[in-house]
């Protein structure tokens, strides 16, 4: 119970005691740069920085390189899709070709397997006793022609 208490104490504090906040406002986020000679408030000549402008400084740095790298990392994922692309594309030619040749030589087989069905010797075939007698009519008449020409000038 105490602790219940003691929980609805501390919330009810927390709500109605101000509380104050104390806090550094910055003047400008640039920063400034102030160049410093030797023996001017400083044992040394160069440049004194403010802590919002060593802050830009590192940050700048820090970022750009940052930003550097992204760019990179783009520009070589944007070479490395467009080379894919590329790739890819010169695939589906191969392939199409590929599929082309195939069904060509495919075709020319099958051609000259019908050809070769064609020549093969068919046992009722007369076709090359059809030729020897056209041959042989063919002497046969030439032959008369020419008699009967040498009897028609005697």
């Amino acid at each position: 119970m105490s602790k219940k208490l003691l929980s609805v104490f501390v919330a009810i504090c927390l709500v109605l005691v101000p509380t104050s906040i104390k806090a550094q406002e910055v003047e400008s986020l640039e920063g400034q740069i102030v160049p410093v000679e030797k023996d001017q408030k400083a044992p040394f000549s160069g440049l004194l920085l403010d802590t919002a402008a060593a802050v830009k400084i590192t940050t700048d740095k820090k970022y750009s390189l940052l930003e550097g790298e992204l760019k990179l990392d783009y520009e070589l994922k944007k070479q490395a899709a467009e080379f894919q692309l590329k790739l890819d594309s010169l695939q589906v030619s191969y392939d199409s070709l590929r599929e082309k040749t195939d069904s060509i030589i495919t075709i020319k087989n099958d051609e000259i397997t019908r050809m070769q069905e064609l020549i093969k010797e068919d046992p009722n075939d007369y076709t090359s006793w059809w030729f020897a007698g056209g041959f042989a009519i063919g002497v046969l008449v030439s032959i008369g022609i020419f008699f009967a020409a040498v009897e028609v000038s005697n």
